[in-house]
């Protein structure tokens, strides 16, 4: 008799990424996002099937290459993105947002959060978009 994996049955101590699940940048570097009239949010996405991460910061669409190396360690790769024409504002917050998520190497999961962090320092902090 072969033993069968009761998956839906086991309950996780630490949620894991659902590349359905969309979060919305609250704050950076510990300080409140403000968006401007007319910004999109910055977003992120993460895949860790796909090994891809993607968004929004908050004038173009970003992706890369995501790497979970556990322990809430990770390698964010091959950045690459959409170049469109926007007002400056938008674009000096996107550039400061791109800035951190370079320098991010790990991250905190919540049920409603996500931290991603350089070595212990939260870098960018996203709430959970709700359906």
């Amino acid at each position: 008799m072969g033993c069968k994996s009761h998956k839906n049955n086991v309950v996780n101590a630490s949620p894991d990424f659902n590349a359905e699940e969309t979060w919305q940048l609250a704050e950076l570097r510990g300080k409140e996002v403000a968006f401007l009239e007319g910004q999109k949010k910055i977003t992120i996405q993460i895949n860790t099937e796909a090994g891809t991460f993607s968004g929004n910061s908050g004038c173009n669409r970003y992706f890369g290459n995501f790497k979970d190396l556990g322990n809430g360690k990770m390698i964010l790769s091959d950045f690459n993105g959409t170049k469109m024409a926007c007002p400056e504002a938008f674009h000096k917050m996107e550039n400061s947002y791109m800035q951190l998520l370079h320098r991010c190497d790990g991250y905190r999961l919540g049920e409603y959060s996500l931290e991603l962090l350089q070595g212990e320092t939260v870098l960018l902090n996203f709430e959970k978009v709700k359906e």
